[in-house]
């Protein structure tokens, strides 16, 4: 008896043959370890096709590639590079393109068949250059954007000819001019070679005004310059020989005048694929192949993809085309704008070969028009005829999920029992839940389509076993598949599939060279953007990558939901993922966790089908509903499906909706003006659509807005709450805890890592550290403030010139960028609302990084580097409002109204006027003596700026001066407290509501009271500084020698101050009458309290005794609020205006601004103290006193569970005391009274 033979016995070419089959890479990298022969046999199928995401440090397999010991390098065949999308794009670029010049370093020569970039954005031409020189066997070749001009050192390579003996395909992707030209040396060269397929697929921004579409088209009279170019070496085309193909790809492109010249350079006889997406004028090149001379006569494979005109010429086109042409195999077609299906006559010629049939026609391009469905007689014809069908894709009638099917539904699924070999079904009509109207949630949708789909797996093989046969039946997909590339996910569609009977069925396309296995075998893989087939969307991905896969209810036991998708384990081990789990059997051999949480990635043109789910899906998400479009429009792994899902997140987590519209009615009263972001338009069409129920970034957004309201207004809110609300918020702290963890949880974790961060949220991160200042939480001031800046950089918003791509988050196209149509991989110009909502969020930041200074707290960590010539800061906002801006214009500023944008921007250049001090300190460091006479003249000039900024102030951002300094007397409003039960009554806001004028009149004065805060605490933020240096300054002289004013780094600070002399006595002297006068400023501002602007935010003012308390200088200026007019500063503060103090509830950097003069001045040496705050002390100890008790009533200092009407009695007495003591201060001469 023969000994029995071992594996290892075996010869080698035996084994190899073994070890081919194996399909999965984790058993090919076991095989590896076995011994140094199976090593040498399994690596060359592991290395044969390689994926990479070069630039990511997620790719953990792309050191493995940059080791010259590695002996897989030698058996790469095929590489597939992507650009993985991360946030740092320059770094990212360049790391990139290291790596692949690593790879193609390493790699032996005259190796690689293919080397595909798939990503839009430049290649590199260095790298580019050096494929060329290296690989000479290449088999696929393409055309792609450059990072510059290498034609030239391309035609200069050595046996430059080599490399185009073994192509075989061809992929031309033009999107400029150098490309075109790219693509004519491509095409060139391989002339008169043995070629099989050309991908043209044209993306030309229409925006781009560089090359209009007129001219990059045929016309009735000559080529245009996509054919002129790219196939110039075939001119005369009457008179060249075409090219012979057996596949070709048409996208994009405009064949109304080009059908003709294309049919002269190719060979459409010889065609045995056909695909042609987007491309209007399809029609004249159907008319055109229809001819006896140019049928197709071995075509197998038509997809045709279309949006058809008003007199449906692509329907008849390609009804008229069907009918003449033989053999087709595989039929796809997606036409919409149609008023007709495609003729059952058309679709039944083909009987004999006909094995896929995918038939898709809507009156639109959106998922609510009318999806058209064929007649009974049409579709039993094309069953009973096409026996060959293995999958179909088509529309059926209506049918309800919570009821018996109707007959028309029951007589199409009769229908498909003439089928045989039917594998597949996909009804892309979704079933409805009538006649019920309520929503049904989304689990319980799912599950009910289930129990259809077990019906129809059970009529199927009632059927089959009719008819003495099997059912091969194993998948009921319902929906039109959203999905375009072969490796994404559909968000549009659910899959049932019948578990005792599953045929996969795979797709009938070649591979690059027929030795590797079908692409589509391994779903886990990275999406293709640049090869659009539908055909192979609608049939194996609904097999193998559906995201979900629903199993029918067994009557024992109901078996879990399983998903057709790789999980993220197997996806990015590139292992192909079995149907177990979850845990699938490779996580649970491992012990890793199993999860369907990575994205798919996609790029290229957007999908009609999913811009339509996404602007639909309003109020669907959270609940499910009657329309089926709404349990399917986000991809959830299985795991999360299994489990008890949340509730969906809204806005009336905060509080009741009438409620939320009077908050922000408030906010863009109240804080707008100062903070003018977001687009006022944009967001009350995106609220008024609830985008906050579909859109976690609005939501987050809004959130944020709400809170920092709250917390800068706290006493407005509680107008507005109901007792019920009330009694869930005690205090305007616990509603602001609230909306910050709202707009935490909408954010969710990774939020910074999304590819659609966009400047709404540095908006929300900008609103977040804003709340923090306000309940005093400086960690997270700091920690969001950081955050926003390094949002408005990763955009490209902080450049001088627009750089980059953003879109509004989600916010409505009518007023924002278009989210769905975003392409991260390319760079556009953004819109002009992007573009203003970014400079105003920059300067909002810097404004607050200089106050924050101002107040003496450090904040290296949050340096915004002056302007330089080559990196400017960007330009102030346009002084334009909110309903003048579109995404594509912005309208002129309407005559004799003055942009609320106006006094915007002089509050900047307040800020900016002392640039020249800043930037000295930023070189020698604060408070340093590096040139005593250059450090003079900078604050005689940065004052001096700073004084002139409000000469130019329009006069609606002026006070007029009063006929009478008696008017501060004039009588004042009544006072009246709050209480909600009467709060529509007697609150004055609510009318100006409703008065445009009087809404804009509060507006301006609330950007008065802010200029004159910010002006004031400049004023004394230079002249505080002035006298520390000088004093440090006198100590340095007695101490050590003089430095010598030559300092070479000091000299270049000339460039920012004038080149005259400051003399030294003058200037000491015009600092300390500077000095006087913010001390009676300071006063005029404390004496000018009202009760009913005030009352809302009273505790921000009661905080000035904090700084006053313990000193026996009673006073603290205002270093940050005064405007330069030639008026008495008691008309500024007339009784007809708003107070400024009391304007300064409504943003909490004014208070802390206030707090700042005060506590700076408490240190003025007595020497140096004016006469203005000892001739008051007496006033300031008891206004201070009264300050003191109303913090001790203040929300924060209350019970939350009882003692509310006590402390609001408390209070309305204290606040008659403070109303005592300013009449009696005003009694006394109030700001005349100084001496």
């Amino acid at each position: 008896m023969a000994p029995r033979l071992a594996f290892m016995d075996l010869s080698v070419d035996i084994k190899t043959l073994i070890v081919q089959h194996i399909n999965r890479p984790t058993d090919l990298k076991n095989v590896c370890l076995t011994c140094k022969q199976l090593h040498e046999i399994a690596v060359r199928q592991l290395y044969y096709e390689v994926t990479l995401d070069v630039g990511s440090s997620h790719d953990t397999r792309l050191a493995a590639f940059l080791n010259p010991k590695n002996i897989g390098l030698q058996h790469v065949r095929k590489l597939d590079l992507y650009l993985a999308d991360v946030l740092d794009k320059c770094n990212q670029q360049q790391q990139a393109n290291f790596a692949i010049r690593m790879i193609l370093e390493l790699l032996p020569e005259n190796q690689l068949e293919k080397f595909s970039w798939h990503p839009w954005s430049p290649f590199s031409g260095d790298n580019l250059v050096l494929l060329y020189r290296k690989q000479k066997r290449m088999r696929w070749l393409e055309s792609i954007s450059l990072d510059r001009n290498v034609l030239p050192e391309l035609q200069k390579l050595p046996n430059i000819e080599g490399c185009f003996k073994e192509v075989r395909k061809l992929g031309l992707y033009p999107d400029s001019r150098e490309v075109l030209d790219f693509c004519h040396f491509l095409l060139k060269n391989v002339a008169g070679r043995k070629l099989e397929k050309i991908t043209l697929h044209a993306s030309f921004d229409e925006m781009d005004p560089t090359v209009t579409t007129r001219e990059l088209n045929d016309t009735v009279n000559e080529p245009g310059l996509i054919t002129s170019t790219m196939f110039s070496h075939m001119q005369p085309f009457a008179k060249c020989t075409p090219i012979a193909l057996n596949e070709i790809t048409l996208q994009k492109l405009h064949l109304r005048y080009a059908a003709e010249t294309y049919c002269k350079l190719i060979d459409f006889q010889s065609i045995k694929s056909i695909r042609i997406f987007g491309c209007s004028g399809a029609d004249a090149l159907f008319a055109e192949l229809s001819k006896s001379t140019k049928l197709p006569d071995k075509l197998e494979t038509l997809e045709f993809k279309h949006d058809d005109n008003a007199e449906n010429d692509g329907l008849g086109a390609i009804d008229g085309f069907l009918c003449l042409v033989s053999g087709i195999k595989t039929l796809t077609l997606d036409l919409t704008y149609v008023k007709a299906l495609p003729a059952a006559a058309g679709i039944v010629r083909h009987s004999k070969t006909l094995k896929s049939l995918n038939v898709h026609a809507s009156t639109g391009p959106d998922m609510c028009d009318e999806e058209l469905i064929y007649d009974y007689a049409s579709f039993s014809s094309i069953c009973k005829e096409c026996t060959l069908l293995e999958q179909i894709s088509v529309a059926f009638p209506s049918v309800s999920v919570i009821r018996s099917k109707n007959d028309s539904f029951v007589n199409f699924e009769n229908c498909l029992g003439d089928l045989p070999q039917l594998a597949t079904l996909n009804i892309t009509t979704w079933p409805t839940n009538s006649p019920s109207s309520t929503k049904l949630p989304r689990k319980i949708y799912e599950h009910l389509l289930a129990g259809l789909a077990q019906q129809g797996f059970e009529r199927s093989a009632s059927n089959a076993k009719e008819k003495s046969r099997s059912s091969k039946l194993g998948i009921i997909a319902f929906g039109s598949s959203d999905k375009v590339y072969d490796r994404e996910d559909s968000e549009n569609q659910i899959n049932g599939q019948d578990p005792h009977n599953y045929t996969p069925l795979y797709p009938n396309g070649q591979v690059l060279d027929g030795q590797a296995p079908p692409r589509i075998g391994y779903p886990q893989e990275a999406a293709y953007p640049k090869l659009e087939n539908i055909n192979e969307v609608l049939q194996a991905q609904q097999a193998l990558q559906a995201n979900h896969v629903l199993n029918p209810p067994l009557p024992q036991q109901s078996k879990p939901n399983r998903l057709r998708k790789a999980c993220d384990s197997c996806s990015i081990r590139k292992v192909k993922c079995d149907e177990s789990g979850p845990p699938c059997r490779a996580c649970l051999a491992l012990e890793i966790p199993c999860t369907f949480e990575r994205p798919s990635r996609r790029r290229g043109p957007p999908n009609r089908h999913a811009e339509a789910i996404k602007k639909r899906r309003i109020g669907d998400v959270d609940s499910g509903s009657s329309n089926p479009q709404s349990p399917t429009n986000a991809a959830h792994a299985l795991a999360q499906l299994q489990s008890s899902h949340p509730t969906q997140l809204s806005a009336e987590e905060i509080c009741a909706l009438p409620t939320l519209n009077a908050l922000i009615d408030d906010f863009f009263t109240y804080i707008h003006p100062l903070c003018p972001f977001p687009h006022e338009p944009s967001f009350r069409e995106a609220w008024g659509q609830r985008e906050d129920l579909s859109n976690s970034s609005f939501l987050a957004l809004l959130a944020s807005m709400i809170a920092v309201l709250v917390a800068s207004f706290p006493r407005k809110p509680r107008l507005h709450l109901n007792t019920q609300t009330r009694r869930e918020y005690p205090n305007h702290l616990s509603l602001v805890d609230k909306c910050r963890d709202v707009c935490a949880r909408a954010r969710g974790p990774g939020y910074l890592d999304r590819p659609s961060l966009n400047v709404y949220d540095a908006c929300t991160s900008y609103f977040l550290g804003l709340t923090g200042a306000y309940v005093f939480q400086w960690r997270q001031l700091r920690l969001y403030l950081a955050e926003c800046l390094t949002i408005i950089r990763s955009l490209g918003l902080h450049k001088h010139e627009a750089q980059g791509y953003t879109y509004l988050g989600g916010m409505p196209h009518a007023w924002g960028s278009n989210g769905p149509n975003y392409d991260g991989s390319r760079e556009f110009k953004v819109d002009y609302i992007t573009e203003e909502i970014g400079r105003r969020v920059f300067w909002t930041v810097f404004v607050g990084v200089r106050t924050i200074q101002q107040l003496g707290a450090s904040f290296g960590e949050l340096m915004i580097p002056p302007a330089t010539p080559t990196e400017p800061l960007p330009p102030l906002p346009r002084e334009v409002d909110d309903v003048h801006i579109f995404p594509n214009e912005i309208q002129p500023q309407r005559e004799g109204v003055v942009s609320m944008i106006t006094g915007f921007n002089v509050n900047v250049r307040i800020y900016l006027s002392y640039s020249s001090l800043a930037t000295a300190e930023m070189a020698f460091g604060i408070d340093e003596i590096f040139d005593w006479d250059r450090q003079q003249q900078i604050f005689a000039q940065s004052l001096q700026r700073c004084r002139q900024i409000l000469e130019s102030l329009p006069e609606v951002l002026k006070v007029q001066p009063k006929s009478s300094k008696d008017s501060g007397l004039e009588q004042q409003k009544p006072y009246y407290p709050p209480m909600p039960e009467y709060s529509g009554m007697r609150d004055p806001t609510l009318d100006s509501y409703r008065k445009t004028d009087s809404h804009d009149m509060r507006r301006y004065e609330i950007q008065k009271a802010n200029i004159y805060a910010s002006h004031l605490s400049t004023r004394s933020h230079l002249v505080e500084k002035y006298f520390l240096q000088l004093d440090k300054y006198e100590r340095s002289v007695g101490q050590a020698p003089a430095q010598p004013s030559t300092n070479a780094l000091a000299a270049g600070i000339d460039r920012f101050v004038s080149g005259t002399t400051t003399d030294a006595e003058v200037l000491e002297k015009a600092m300390s009458e500077e000095r006087e006068q913010v001390v009676k400023d300071l006063l005029v501002v404390l004496g000018s309290i009202d009760m009913v602007n005030m009352e809302p935010n009273g505790d921000s003012f009661v905080s000035l005794y904090v700084y006053l308390q313990n000193s026996d200088f009673l006073y603290q200026p205002s270093d940050d609020n005064e405007f330069i007019l030639s008026m008495s500063t008691h008309d500024f503060f007339r009784r007809n205006t708003i107070s400024p103090i009391a304007s300064l509830r409504f943003f909490p950097a004014q208070t802390q601004k206030i707090r700042s003069i005060a506590s700076t001045l408490l240190e003025v040496p007595k020497e140096r103290r004016g006469s203005v705050a000892l001739q008051h002390q007496d006033y300031l100890y008891k206004f201070l006193d009264i300050l003191s008790k109303l913090e001790r009533v203040s929300p924060e200092g209350s019970e939350p569970n009882g003692g509310g009407a006590l402390d609001e009695e408390s209070e309305l007495r204290l606040w008659a005391d403070l109303r005592d003591h300013q009449l009696r201060f005003q009694e006394q001469g109030g700001v005349y009274g100084f001496s």
